[in-house]
């Protein structure tokens, strides 16, 4: 599945009304393709974003630097937030904090990028083509540091993480609160000691990001997987292996140019 697909699949399955995406002119990408069928609001919030820039699709709140929200009304909230940022650490953990003070009671977070599969496109610097930059980092700092929210992510489209607000309907599980306070100790003991992170992600990944598969996903939220769907991602789980057994870097059916 992609990105939209899993935002369609949730605004489908619990009903979402109101929608914002956070992003970039790079990042996001699919605004079009979310279902505006079922939506009452459909926002876009764009930073780095150039006056002239125009790429067919609504831009509800525009900025040119890093700053976001100053055009906003800061009463609105949204049923589903989908936060693609600008890969640094400091813009993703601000975008999550931002999401979450947006969200409405029973809403959900999703956050795309957050399951880096190289060193290579987790670097801290930009990088043209799969760059998933240090987003996953600022992705586990926040959800391990808010024990009022809960979370998972489906391993698919280089992470996409779901979080929401405790309390919510069973199956919605996440770490417990004594694991994920080991988990956040743990994290914390490895930034002091060193900067870079990546190698500690990818020994604890699956714990770390409460990962789970595409499958998992769709039973675990009770959403039938389109037939198209369930092909593209079993070519997409076919590639992962032919490239990871030829030692190269993964890489998605499609290709798109993205951050």
């Amino acid at each position: 599945m992609r990105k939209f697909e899993i935002v369609n699949a949730l605004i489908a399955r619990r009903g979402y009304r109101k929608y914002l995406e956070i992003c970039t002119p790079a990042t996001g990408l699919f605004f079009g393709r979310v279902d505006r069928e079922r939506l009452q609001w459909k926002h876009r919030l764009m930073y780095r974003c150039p006056a002239g820039f125009n790429d067919g699709w609504e831009i509800t709140f525009r900025s040119e630097d890093e700053q976001v929200g100053r055009s906003m009304n800061p009463a609105m909230r949204y049923d589903l937030i989908f936060v693609d940022p600008f890969h640094s650490f400091e813009c993703s953990l601000r975008d999550l904090e931002f999401a979450a003070d947006l969200l409405e009671p029973g809403g959900a977070i999703i956050v795309h990028d957050c399951s880096p599969p190289t060193r290579e496109s987790a670097t801290a610097w930009f990088r043209p083509g799969s760059w998933c930059g240090l987003t996953y980092n600022a992705y586990i700092k926040f959800v391990l540091s808010h024990p009022e929210l809960v979370y998972y992510t489906v391993d698919t489209d280089f992470g996409c993480g779901v979080i929401r607000r405790w309390p919510v309907t069973p199956p919605f599980a996440a770490p417990s609160g004594t694991n994920r306070n080991r988990l956040l100790q743990q994290w914390q003991r490895e930034e002091k000691r060193s900067r870079d992170m990546f190698d500690f992600f990818c020994r604890h990944r699956r714990e770390l990001l409460n990962l789970i598969s595409v499958k998992e996903f769709l039973a675990r939220e009770n959403i039938e997987s389109p037939l198209l769907s369930r092909l593209g991602y079993r070519l997409d789980a076919l590639l992962w292996k032919v490239r990871l057994a030829a030692g190269r870097e993964p890489a998605r059916a499609v290709t798109e140019f993205r951050l």
